[in-house]
């Protein structure tokens, strides 16, 4: 079942955080998980596969900005989202929680004040979908997808880039039903007819994680469905399944979050 847990924090003192935090948000993850269980915390470590998680970048309010970063003000929140498309995982960081109730970002001790759990079984997402004759998706933070072929990224939000990609990863983490080799080549051929962009509001941002960089796409799409059939209702599925998940490249990093709005 997918599970997010978010987590809301107050820093000790003022702190200097990076433009963007989302690389951050993953040492902290990593850094609780390790505390609760090494092994796990070195499982989701390694590099070229799959995972089992995605995050959202820290959220707090800056007092002050500087030439590498935001003087987070230490007087407000700092929040963050860790989701889990398998519910045990999610477990470890309640079990932090309940031993301790401080953590360390950067060289700065934050305070825990709150935690609020999100959960919606794969079951709920498939009996809740319905088809829809447009929907939209909010990019909250930069997105990118893979091209085959290529070292360059995709900066465009393609139905079948979009949708064939959180496919993918529900067949794996799914405890529901699988889509075949055959069903996956007849849902994008269904993708190529049937969906496309109806209007777009969005920019590309340039985002510097460490030493490393990447360019994602940032705002809002709103792809429009000519027929409401079966695969109609596996998009609206796969298109809520997104939340939990990300989209696109680096989703532990805090890149691809998105919101899902029906658009009527």
């Amino acid at each position: 079942m997918p599970v997010e847990v978010g987590l809301e924090m107050y820093a000790e003192k003022p702190v200097v955080l990076p433009f963007f935090t989302g690389y951050v948000s993953r040492g902290l993850l990593l850094h609780i998980l390790r505390h609760v269980n090494p092994a796990v915390s070195q499982s989701l470590h390694e590099p070229n596969l799959l995972k089992p998680y995605s995050l959202t970048p820290l959220y707090f309010r800056s007092k002050a900005k500087t030439g590498t970063g935001y003087v987070l003000d230490p007087t407000f929140p700092c929040r963050v989202r860790f989701r889990f498309l398998k519910d045990e995982f999610a477990n470890y960081v309640i079990d932090y929680f309940r031993q301790k109730n401080t953590v360390t970002i950067i060289d700065t001790g934050f305070q825990f004040a709150s935690m609020s759990i999100k959960s919606k079984d794969y079951s709920e997402m498939e009996k809740e979908a319905k088809p829809v004759d447009a929907f939209r998706l909010y990019f909250r933070t930069a997105t990118y997808l893979a091209s085959l072929g290529t070292s360059f990224h995709c900066l465009w939000p393609e139905p079948t880039k979009i949708f064939l990609n959180l496919m993918r990863l529900w067949n794996t983490y799914t405890t529901m039903k699988k889509y075949g080799k055959e069903e996956y080549v007849e849902y994008k051929e269904w993708l190529t007819k049937n969906v496309g962009v109806a209007e777009h509001q969005l920019k590309t941002q340039l985002v510097y994680m460490g030493r490393k960089k990447a360019t994602g796409f940032m705002g809002w799409t709103t792809y429009e469905v000519k027929v409401k059939d079966k695969w109609s209702k596996v998009t609206c599925m796969l298109a809520k399944f997104a939340e939990y998940s990300n989209i696109g490249g680096n989703r532990t990093g805090g890149f691809g979050v998105v919101q899902l709005r029906e658009k009527k």
